[in-house]
């Protein structure tokens, strides 16, 4: 029998196990082939196993009660988290520097945090603090630097004292203020809600802590990230803090997931693994750190000003709600509670009494962690990484030469040829499948049909994933070896595959990129395969080769499925906020495109054993048809307002009155309007039908060629990148109670090349100063910060100086010097300035009948936030 194996290796055609002969080398007729619906039946699994995958990322641990106190004493217990949310989203939108936020919701802090103390355990002694504090730091945000002033901003601080006086602490944190709009059910009050139960449960235990452990409830992080700074830099147990655990959510419910940590201390993650529900992912780390996101948290603020190292933990599904009027009570799923709780409890006792709080260690660089569908979590070093990374490399390419020669294909001229070629047809089809997507993403989005799968994201799968599939094994159809049998070529085909990711592997090592464990596992898993394939002689069977490969392949593929879940639930929300110059068609598909080869490329390596493939791409052209008509249907329309599972349109709106002064500082122009930031790609357009004076928007291109950012009252600098794809609406002047002011103090010679200037400013509560220097003039100095430093952004070929001010419990001018550096014994102006304002507090100002009718307009799928702005500039 062995011997007549052996023949049959030799041989043109492969042999079943009982040796019958193929007729052809034709997929038509050789026994390796499969029906065309043997794809149909496996492409229907792909897409029940990402169901099933989805299914388990969704999964939430049940909720304990006050009841079940008695069975699990030591537990946290939701339900006194979930009577404290709803407390403090009655409230109402908790605004920095509105009576909401510094007085209502910091009476319920400490009434909450004193009865605790009240309840203590004897052998606890736990001290409240209430921080009121003032400071100024630069902060980048999106390649704009941004110098961030506050004033009176307040901190509600805990502080549960350790063993033996410890002078090392545990630092968690979250943030009782919200945006404009949103009762910040999520953002951030599930975090509020549940550091007040990990301080019950602390608070009872007999035995204190081996370090002390400070809960700060911060009340100034949307502002943004104020409160934070004046806590680490100028509390008086600021300094004592060594570890952070940062609770956030850009997003609201599911389950709360890892993804920062350290910097550089791998011994962190020894104790998140053992948390009851680990949840984390160093690829999100690595996203989130490149600022392809558009957001910030307060772990920035502890690692950068006060060195301090940690976990930032936050909510992240469901972001349709995210700062918007949805984010509220009701719709936090309960299971969600018992996650943050548990997990935080968890890790704050271990952090509490880890040795490394107190006695430091060697820190060899950053970790790679991630989760293994929520069960349990991997983590290792960077430099373990490349060990197991290098490893699956030589062992990729070893098995790929071991069956190239237990094939006895040997290295001949045709045999290179040929895996050339199959590379080449790989790649190429790849080439052309992205094409195509992008091409559909650019279709869609000319026919004004973008953002279709917005509110229904299956319509990804009909759009892109179809395409995808279809094209992305399209030219191994025109390749052939006149030597080799379908059966080697299909397995071939496979080994190519493998080796295309195993270069991406080996060049992602080499480039430190810690997300490189998403390809490691496939590779290695389908070696693994073909190792088993070869060792029990399998290669020239018929059908046992092809069974073990696809069984080699679903740890793979519920690993690549479940990031995939991980990444679109993070991205399909995201682009209802990141301005309309962003295709985000073209960001969905292309981000579909990619996943959808790296999960199917294994399978799409044997489509060649198809017969009459034909009628498996007319299944595929047939289902994208479809979806393409979908889009044109009412399913197609990308918003919904429903408040059990929203999907709206962001709009972001500010009545605005404007001055510009001339050189004399008289003024040569006033007006007003509605002033319009385009949120996403839909913005304005899909509003013309419902806001009728959209009809009589002006174009700000004249404005932004003459003005300092367009003569637009911005809310912080990472608006300049969108500001020119804004609307604005001539209209009737808002009416503001709180007027703007600007008053030189001062302007002063220092010396022959150096004028000092002394400004004050007073308004509402968000201010924004623009400081553009003229030509031949530099800005050298500002009282306000150490260092000016000097901005990445340019604004037309002009240095801009963005600045920030908020004050919180008490109103606070702001009065600041700046030095400018002037050619010789220069007299004229120096720097263009513009002092603008947003008036945010809804029952502090009141909107014009033009106004409030304007807003009635918009439909019940839009999410509005309606404010007042001011603008006026100087040329100082």
């Amino acid at each position: 029998m062995r011997k007549r194996y052996e023949l049959a290796d030799d041989s043109d055609n492969d042999q079943l196990e009982d040796l019958g002969p193929e007729k052809s080398n034709s997929r038509r007729s050789s026994i390796h082939s499969v029906p065309f619906y043997t794809a149909i039946i496996v492409l229907i699994y792909l897409v029940l196993l990402y169901g099933c995958v989805n299914f388990i990322d969704n999964r939430l641990p049940t909720p304990l009660t006050v009841a079940d106190e008695k069975m699990y004493p030591d537990s946290f217990i939701s339900e006194r988290a979930i009577h404290d949310l709803k407390v403090l989203t009655s409230i109402g939108p908790r605004i920095a520097g509105g009576y909401e936020n510094e007085v209502l919701a910091v009476e319920f802090l400490k009434r909450e945090i004193n009865l605790i103390i009240q309840q203590a355990n004897r052998n606890q002694y736990i001290e409240l603090d209430l921080q009121v504090v003032s400071g100024t730091y630069n902060l980048e945000l999106l390649l704009v630097d941004q110098i961030n002033s506050y004033s009176n901003v307040q901190n509600v601080v805990v502080k549960l004292f350790g063993k033996n006086n410890s002078t090392n602490s545990v630092l968690i944190n979250s943030h009782f203020d919200s945006v404009p709009t949103s009762p910040g059910g999520s953002d951030d009050g599930i975090n509020v809600v549940t550091m007040l139960e990990v301080l019950r449960k602390l608070s009872k235990l007999s035995e204190r802590p081996s370090h002390n452990v400070i809960f700060l409830f911060n009340g100034a992080e949307e502002t943004p990230l104020q409160a934070a700074h004046g806590f680490i830099t100028k509390h008086r147990w600021a300094k004592e803090c060594k570890v952070i655990v940062n609770l956030e959510a850009c997003g609201a419910g599911g389950r709360i997931i890892l993804f920062q940590s350290g910097p550089d201390t791998p011994w962190i993650m020894k104790y998140y693994n053992k948390v009851p529900h680990p949840y984390g992912q160093a690829a999100g780390e690595e996203i989130f750190q490149s600022g392809v996101i558009p957001s910030d948290t307060d772990f920035r603020i502890f690692r950068d000003f006060g060195g301090v190292v940690g976990v930032d933990m936050a909510f992240y599904k469901n972001g349709y709600r995210y700062h918007t009027k949805y984010d509220d009570f009701k719709n936090i799923p309960l299971g969600s509670y018992q996650h943050v709780g548990d997990n935080t409890l968890s890790l704050v006792k271990s952090l509490a009494n880890a040795p490394e709080v107190s006695e430091p260690v060697p820190t060899p660089g950053k970790t790679v962690y991630f989760d293994v569908l929520g069960l349990f979590m991997v983590s290792y070093t960077t430099f373990t990484a490349k060990i197991i990374n290098f490893i699956t490399v030589v062992i990729s390419i070893s098995v790929f030469i071991f069956s190239a020669m237990d094939l006895k294909l040997g290295l001949s001229k045709s045999t290179l040829k040929y895996l050339g070629i199959t590379l080449g047809a790989v790649l190429g089809s790849w080439v052309i499948g992205g094409v195509l997507v992008f091409l559909i993403a650019f279709s869609i989005d000319s026919a004004n049909k973008t953002m279709s799968w917005y509110a229904n994201p299956w319509i990804i799968f009909g759009l892109y994933v179809v395409p995808s599939l279809g094209l992305s094994s399209i030219l191994l159809f025109a390749i052939n070896h006149e030597k080799l049998s379908l059966n080697i070529r299909t397995q071939m085909q496979a080994h190519v595959v493998r080796l295309i990711w195993t270069l991406v592997l080996l060049v992602g090592t080499g480039f430190n990129i810690r997300t490189m464990y998403c390809f490691m596992i496939p590779v290695l898993f389908n070696s693994i395969g073909f190792l088993v394939i070869h060792g029990f002689r399998w290669q020239h069977t018929v059908r046992k080769w092809q069974f073990v490969y696809l069984i080699s392949l679903v740890i793979p593929t519920i690993t690549l499925m479940y990031q995939t879940v991980l990444t679109l639930s993070m991205f399909i929300p995201l682009t209802g906020r990141i301005g309309y110059n962003r295709n985000p068609d073209a960001i969905i598909g292309m981000m579909t495109f990619f996943f959808t080869v790296l999960i199917t490329s294994p399978y799409i390596a044997l489509i060649t054993l198809l017969k009459n493939s034909k009628y498996f791409f007319a299944f595929l052209g047939t289902t994208f048809a479809v979806f393409v008509i979908i889009i044109f249907t009412p399913l197609g329309f990308p918003y919904r307002g429903d408040d059990t599972a929203p999907a709206p349109q962001r709009h972001w709106l500010l009545h605005t009155k404007r001055l510009f002064h001339n050189e004399e500082g008289v003024v040569e122009k006033t007006d007003a309007g509605i002033f319009f930031l385009n949120l996403d790609r839909n913005s304005p357009g899909i509003l013309k039908n419902h806001v009728k004076d959209l009809k009589k928007a002006k174009s700000l291109e004249e404005d932004c060629e003459k003005y300092l950012l367009c003569g637009l009252p911005l809310a912080h600098s990472k608006m300049v990148q969108v500001m020119e794809y804004s609307t604005w609406i001539p209209a009737n002047q808002p009416v503001i109670h709180q007027p703007v002011t600007f008053r030189l103090n001062s302007k002063e010679r220092i010396n022959s090349t150096v004028i000092r200037y002394n400004i004050t400013t007073t308004g509402p509560d968000r201010l924004a100063i623009y400081l553009v220097p003229r030509n031949s003039t530099k800005l050298l100095h500002m009282n306000l910060v150490e260092t000016v430093k000097q901005p990445e952004y340019n604004y037309k070929k002009r240095q801009l100086y963005f600045l920030l001010h908020t004050y919180g419990k008490d109103p606070a001018d702001l009065t600041f010097t700046f030095d400018m550096e002037v050619p010789p014994n220069y007299n004229g102006t120096t720097v263009d300035v513009a002092v603008t304002a947003q008036y945010v507090h809804e029952n502090k100002f009141i909107k014009t009948p033009y106004y409030a009718q304007l807003l009635k307009e918009f439909p019940d799928w839009a999410d509005v936030t309606a404010w007042l702005g001011s603008y006026s500039s100087y040329i100082i």
